[in-house]
């Protein structure tokens, strides 16, 4: 738990102060410096891709991509999934089974259909859409949203069916609260301590999904730079006549360790039966 924590911290430190460290920028090439191997205690200390560009550097800008996709795409899917599944749980009945099944259908399209068909849409409309501020990066986030919202709507109308039978909620109806007063003053902040169970349940499956989809193509584009980009950056650069293993092992070391980190610390937090 403890060095979870650490890691995560030093991460973000990191990350955040990467524009003021002694490093290259994360876009500067050096055609002397191409491939180089990790130096470790000197410059470069990751060593340097194809184009000469440092490694450091450029896992570090690719940290502050993906954990801001993470967060955002989490912040996306529980703004849209709690109150979705609460209202659920509140109505019951008919109502409560049109909404869970509309969710149900919305999760059966596969995600990668989802970001293809928002590319294609994104190709079509680029200049249209680029005036409204809308670009890949903004189309991936609503893609999260939509395929991340449906388990947190799912936990927070089982636990809104459970507080529907408290002796508070049951007061307040005798008292004349309508629903959206029930929701807003009574349920959601009753939902707090499984939302943040949620919240850290949810962060690794975005990362990770970003990653994926980054590596596949779909997700973030250059001149951005995530971790799944440059471990998909590394596999193309792998040839038998050239030894550059860091290219795809360092990419691919610090999404492992900062998904094992986010994963201890939700599994903490869901309690010691998780």
């Amino acid at each position: 738990m403890r060095l979870a924590l650490a890691w995560l911290i030093l991460l973000a430190a990191l990350a955040a102060a990467a524009p003021w460290l002694p490093l290259p920028h994360p876009e500067v090439m050096d055609a002397e410096a191409r491939l180089a191997a990790p130096a470790w205690t000197q410059s470069p200390v990751l060593g340097t891709d194809p184009l000469g560009r440092d490694l450091l550097a450029r896992v570090l800008a690719g940290a502050r991509i993906s954990l801001f996709v993470g967060l955002l795409g989490t912040a996306v899917a529980l703004l849209v999934g709690v109150p979705y599944g609460a209202l659920a749980g509140l109505l019951g009945g008919r109502a409560d089974r049109i909404l869970m099944r509309a969710a149900d259908a919305l999760e059966s399209v596969p995600m990668v259909v989802i970001m293809l068909f928002l590319l294609a849409l994104l190709q079509e409309y680029r200049a249209e859409l680029a005036a409204i501020g809308l670009g890949r990066l903004q189309l991936f986030l609503g893609a999260v949203g939509l395929l991340f919202w449906l388990p947190a709507a799912r936990v927070a109308r089982a636990e809104t069916l459970r507080l529907r039978g408290q002796a508070f909620i049951l007061a307040a109806q005798a008292g004349g609260a309508r629903r959206p007063r029930l929701l807003a003053r009574h349920v959601l902040p009753n939902l707090a301590p499984s939302i943040g169970t949620l919240l850290m349940l949810t962060l690794p499956r975005v990362v990770l999904m970003e990653a994926f989809l980054s590596f596949l193509g779909l997700g973030v584009e250059p001149p951005a730079v995530s971790w799944g980009l440059l471990a998909a950056d590394g596999m193309a650069a792998l040839n038998p006549l050239v030894d550059c293993w860091w290219l795809i092992a360092v990419p691919s070391f610090f999404l492992v360790l900062t998904l094992w980190a986010l994963d201890a610390l939700a599994r903490r937090l869901a309690g010691p039966g998780a």
